[in-house]
């Protein structure tokens, strides 16, 4: 099965005959997604006219425009999944062998995630070819190949191309996957111009290639239709302006920086960039929005450029396999919730379409009503059926054994603890996919970055670190033993052999049992840390950490401590002086956390917790002593003042 994307808007002129080119397709195993755009005259009357003739046709219909771009996003997010899509322009008109060529094109290669083939511009005997493929220049733009030219005096040959123009390209359900950025394919911020060459060049960084096959003919006339001038004066402007924003948004996402590659590529850009400058400055003021709207999202495009460098960086290793490949994923996702189905529902989401190496398993300790099921089951109606489980517990379950639960339905060689409470964010399930790909398995224990957000989702603060390493199991050891907050339970990702080697998680624990796990694990297997961000984890009162500062917990820790003595994990002096940077930073934390609240006195509970016999034996950490006064000076405080003296995040 093949799906065919159309996106309309006010297309009436050329959509049936569009149609009717895809029907007459000799290939006739495929299924067509009409999106309509809000469209003004009687498209969607004449899309429904052909789909109540054939089956294989639908139309859908959006309340706004939302673009070529969004449109495309809108089929590729919500049809079912297919090997290929074929992109179909509405002006666009196909011999009848143009899907069957195209298809036996993308055999030829693994690595071709696009086929394009002739578009004419004409159907004359001898056309004006309208793009043959495009081509990659060196100022950071692409052109249409062979544009212009006759067909007969043009050198049409098959082989790889730069790119693909995006009336008709035909494309690998792997490449659509590989590429998106943010969960989308297709840039939305581009609306509907460069588009195709943002796709292009990300593909060519990744190692995909792209294919021209001349057999492969449409006709394309790639004209504005004569009639309301008004209108066309007002789309070119918006043209022109969107052009000036997508090229500056193109290199910001795409262009090298590093080394002598980047310093000649920017060479060449920036003398033509800072030309279209001053050109808009002087003559074309319309356009200057371009400019402020590229600075009002820079944050947005920067973080783009991230995801897109690093994937790239990953190489061809990265690419998710084929689905019929795949004989047990790569990673399993394990959601233990209960009685939340609003947060669930937030996190289900979150993970966004599941590629064919990744599993689901929500994990339900529920008793009360069957609402985290409906969530469930509604959120995840549109991903493929057999990529997800859902599983209700049986009453009287804990948090431990909704874990160790989750670890024995697990399939996958690496698991993702993800509570109900955290979620991924945009692009998160693909930059993990995209590490766990290329790492090949060389680590049992690898820990991404996460943001510390607040209930409202106001992040606190980032923590990840600046470069990718290995921590060597003593080193990883004696972090997670001083850093109480090392490890952020989204962010980890450990192999199920790993798990079953150390016993999993010990039930005796309690609410300690992570910490402890970790120690466990990384001290047989080290950790490889991951700079990228790929996950939120909470900070709310709803959260089971908020109620854990407390003596029991207390000497849970020392067991866990004292488990790290037995096993000589590190040598006493270090351990000593880890614990005592642990409890003071672990008290400190539940104290600032009562602060927030409002609620001086379980802030003065808490704050007591460093005069417990526990820690006497241990060392005095002058390097807290300043935290410590502070706040046993604001649990004393009005709430609403020590809120306001407290700082922002800690």
């Amino acid at each position: 099965m093949i799906l065919l994307s159309i996106v309309t808007w006010n297309s009436a002129d050329s959509i049936e005959a569009c149609l009717a080119s895809i029907l007459a397709q000799t290939v006739s195993d495929f299924s067509v997604w009409v999106v309509d755009n809000a469209s003004r005259d009687d498209t969607c009357a004449r899309v429904q006219r052909v789909a109540d003739r054939d089956a294989r046709v639908q139309l859908h219909r959006l309340n706004q425009n939302t673009g070529f771009c969004g449109g495309h996003n809108y089929v590729l997010d919500r049809a079912p999944t297919t090997d290929y899509v074929l992109l179909v322009n509405p002006d666009v008109d196909m011999a009848p062998d143009y899907l069957a060529r195209a298809l036996q094109a993308m055999q030829r290669d693994p690595r071709i995630g696009v086929v394009c083939g002739v578009l004419t511009q004409s159907q004359e005997a001898d056309p004006i070819i309208d793009s043959a493929g495009m081509e990659a220049r060196p100022d950071g733009r692409y052109g249409l190949r062979l544009h212009g030219q006759r067909l007969s005096q043009a050198d049409v040959q098959a082989g790889y191309v730069a790119g693909a123009d995006g009336a008709l390209p035909l494309l690998r359900r792997r490449f659509i996957d590989d590429l998106r950025v943010d969960g989308q394919f297709f840039d939305e911020r581009f609306f509907a111009h460069k588009e195709d060459w943002d796709v292009a060049w990300r593909g060519h960084l990744y190692g995909w290639r792209t294919y021209l096959e001349p057999a492969c003919r449409a006709l394309h006339p790639r004209v504005f239709r004569p009639g309301d001038l008004a209108l066309r004066r007002r789309l070119a402007g918006a043209i022109k302006t969107d052009a000036v924003k997508n090229q500056l948004m193109l290199l910001l996402k795409n262009g090298p920086t590093r080394g002598g590659e980047g310093f000649r590529f920017w060479l060449g850009v920036l003398p033509r960039q800072l030309a279209v400058f001053l050109y808009i400055l002087l003559l074309e003021r319309a356009s200057l929005p371009a400019y402020s709207y590229v600075w009002r999202h820079r944050r947005a495009v920067l973080a783009s450029r991230r995801q897109v460098q690093a994937r790239a960086a990953l190489g061809w290793a990265a690419v998710p396999p084929e689905a019929s490949t795949v004989l047990t994923p790569l990673l399993s996702i394990c959601v233990p919730c209960y009685h939340r189905p609003e947060l669930l529902t937030r996190a289900l989401r979150s993970i966004g379409p599941l590629p064919p190496d990744v599993e689901l398993v929500v994990s339900d300790n529920s008793t009360a009503n069957d609402h985290c099921e409906v969530a469930a089951r509604r959120t995840l109606a549109g991903q493929a059926s057999h990529l997800w489980r859902y599983y209700r517990n049986a009453p009287g379950g804990t948090a431990a054994s909704n874990w160790a639960a989750c670890l024995q339905r697990a399939r996958g060689r690496y698991v993702l603890m993800l509570h109900d409470d955290d979620f991924l964010l945009p692009g998160g399930l693909a930059g993990i996919m995209q590490q766990l790909r290329a790492l090949s398995g060389r680590y049992q224990a690898v820990l991404f970055g996460v943001q510390v957000v607040d209930a409202e989702g106001r992040v606190l603060r980032t923590q990840t670190v600046d470069h990718a390493g290995y921590l060597e199991p003593e080193a990883a050891v004696e972090q997670i033993l001083t850093n109480s907050s090392l490890i952020r339970l989204p962010g980890m990702v450990v192999t199920r052999e790993a798990y079953e080697a150390v016993g999993g998680p010990d039930p005796a624990q309690h609410d300690t049992d992570d910490t402890d796990l970790w120690m466990r694990v990384t001290a047989r297997y080290g950790l490889y840390r991951v700079p990228a961000c790929t996950a939120a984890y909470t900070v709310h009162d709803g959260a089971l950490t908020t109620g854990m500062f407390d003596a029991r917990n207390l000497e849970l820790l020392g067991r866990m401590f004292g488990k790290a003595r037995t096993a000589q994990l590190l040598p006493e002096p270090r351990l000593r002086r880890a614990e005592t940077q642990f409890y003071h930073q672990f008290i400190l934390a539940g104290t600032y956390r009562a602060l927030r609240r409002g609620d001086g006195p379980a802030a003065r509970q808490v704050l007591n917790l460093l005069a417990h016999p526990q820690l006497q034996p241990l060392p005095v950490s002058w390097r807290w002593l300043p935290v410590r006064l502070s706040f046993q000076a604001l649990t004393h405080l009005d709430a609403r003042l020590s809120r306001k003296l407290l700082p922002a995040t800690w």
